[in-house]
């Protein structure tokens, strides 16, 4: 075994019993201009540690000796998971030594043979074969490292990501996507755009522009409109905030878009809670302002029935007068429930029923209701008891079916229903009016909104606070009438 070195060597792995004909073709590259650094090994054993102590250009091996053949070298090379070509000396005719080269590596195995003559040139095409061969091999690996880094990157994130095209086509969807969307990476590549990303204006409920196309004609970076809704695929809609940017490769070329988006309907609804709160605060200093100068003239209304009702000849009409005495007691304890507002004060709760309070307060709303030529029908199931206020609950009850008797049709009407479902219990204000528009259906709560002449929008906004302070939900379909459904988890006891 023997060793010789240059400068800027090719390097080259010689398989060969004497070296003799190793030295010959190492001489004619010499001549030739290939300064080279050579091993020659002579055993099977050799060749293995050989190969793995490389990196090598080139394998030279002479088959003409008894101990190796081509196909058992060839085998070796291979199994030692390089891909290199290999030029095989085999046997002399007329006097010249043959020459075959395996070119490409070992892996394809196409086979040219011509005689040592040829010795140098197929040196010079599978060397430079190979180089061009590795770069591109190198290349395409760095491409895939590229990918899978980024893919790696984007997966990891917080923020979802979709990517698309040109021709806003869906080619990477990450984790985050897919959990807003509701859309698997798989359902998505391939598809528009517009098929896993469903976007809507939430003021006008309108569809709205997917920025893709935009971002493809004029290159920038172009957000979403605020008040932007994502239907996802099972049909829930999202509130989301966007931004998408164009992709460009090295010359500058707009190959396609990321979009990254996140989910921000948990932070609107904290925000509207505090846009609630701050309401809250303005209704509270208001009733503060105002609960003296309400309070005096009721105290005198108060008084004089109380007067009437101890007269004698007014009292075929006592309980007319009970009832106006507690109405006007009702009146003063929302007004104490204003200033409780502004307070933080807690409310007294018990066990109640709602189908006792509601039957305490039938006779009042029923004589509303004929007063206006309308009716109030009763469907009260079988239900649990609750931890309420009953005070709350009774003016949640009245604002509700007033409302109702307000939005029905003369000689309509609307009917109170009491349910449980699964673990909640519900009860429903139903009318037969015309509904309630759209833009107004999501502005319901709000204080001082009003479609009524002579209306204070504090109805439903007083509605919406008691629910919320016993725990509870308010549910509305509208269509040919409108449902309130105020939905009380069972036995929840609350502090309110």
């Amino acid at each position: 075994m023997g060793e010789y070195e240059m400068d800027k060597a090719l390097r080259i792995l010689v398989v060969e019993e004497s070296g003799t004909d190793s030295m010959i073709a190492l001489k004619a590259l010499h001549s030739n201009g290939y300064h080279q650094m050579y091993k020659r090994v002579d055993t099977s054993a050799d060749l293995i540690i050989a190969l793995k102590d490389g990196p090598w250009d080139i394998v030279i091996v002479d088959v003409s000796i008894c101990q190796f053949d081509e196909q058992s070298v060839l085998k070796m090379i291979k199994e030692s998971g390089i891909d290199l070509p290999c030029l095989i000396l085999s046997e002399i005719i007329d006097g010249e030594r043959q020459v075959r080269t395996i070119k490409s590596g070992v892996s394809d195995c196409i086979n040219n043979q011509g005689s040592m003559n040829q010795f140098i040139p197929s040196v010079r095409i599978e060397v430079h074969d190979t180089l061009l061969h590795n770069l591109h091999k190198h290349a395409d690996k760095d491409i895939r490292d590229q990918k899978e880094w980024f893919r790696v990157t984007l997966s990891s994130i917080g923020d979802a990501v979709i990517t698309t095209d040109i021709y806003s086509t869906v080619t990477f969807m990450n984790p985050v996507a897919e959990e807003i969307t509701g859309y698997t990476e798989e359902e998505a590549i391939g598809k528009p755009i517009s098929h896993v990303f469903r976007i809507f204006n939430e003021v006008n409920l309108g569809p709205a522009e997917i920025p893709v196309d935009r971002v493809i004609k004029e290159g920038f970076i172009i957000g979403l409109a605020n008040h932007t809704g994502l239907v996802t695929k099972n049909g829930e809609t999202r509130s989301i905030a966007d931004s998408a940017a164009p992709i460009r490769n090295d010359e500058g070329i707009i190959i396609g878009v990321v979009m990254v988006f996140r989910d921000i309907t948990e932070a609107k609804r904290i925000e509207d809670q505090m846009a609630r709160l701050d309401k809250l605060n303005v209704v509270g200093q208001m009733a503060a302002g105002i609960a003296h100068e309400i309070r005096n003239p009721m105290t005198t209304v108060r008084g004089f029935i109380q007067l009437l009702n101890i007269n004698n000849e007014f009292k075929e009409y006592s309980e007319y007068f009970s009832t106006m005495i507690s109405e006007l007691d009702r009146a003063n304890s929302i007004i104490t429930g204003f200033l409780s507002m502004a307070k933080d004060t807690v409310a007294e709760v018990g066990e109640e029923n709602l189908n006792r309070i509601i039957g305490s307060i039938a006779p009042l709303v029923q004589a509303e209701a004929i007063m206006s030529n309308k009716y109030v029908k009763l469907e009260l199931g079988d239900i649990p008891n609750l931890i309420l206020s009953e005070n709350d609950i009774r003016q949640l009850i009245l604002n509700l079916v007033r409302n109702g008797l307000d939005a029905s049709t003369e000689g309509g009407g609307l009917t109170i229903r009491t349910l449980k479902v699964k673990d909640k219990v519900v009860l429903s204000v139903q009318d037969n009016g015309i509904g309630i528009d759209q833009q107004m259906l999501k502005k319901l709560g709000t204080p001082f909104l009003t479609t009524k002449e002579n209306g204070t929008g504090l109805g439903l906004f007083i509605c919406y606070q008691i629910a919320e302070k016993h725990g509870a939900s308010i549910e509305v379909e509208t269509g040919n009438g409108t449902t309130f459904s105020v939905c009380f988890k069972e036995m929840m006891e609350l502090a309110v």
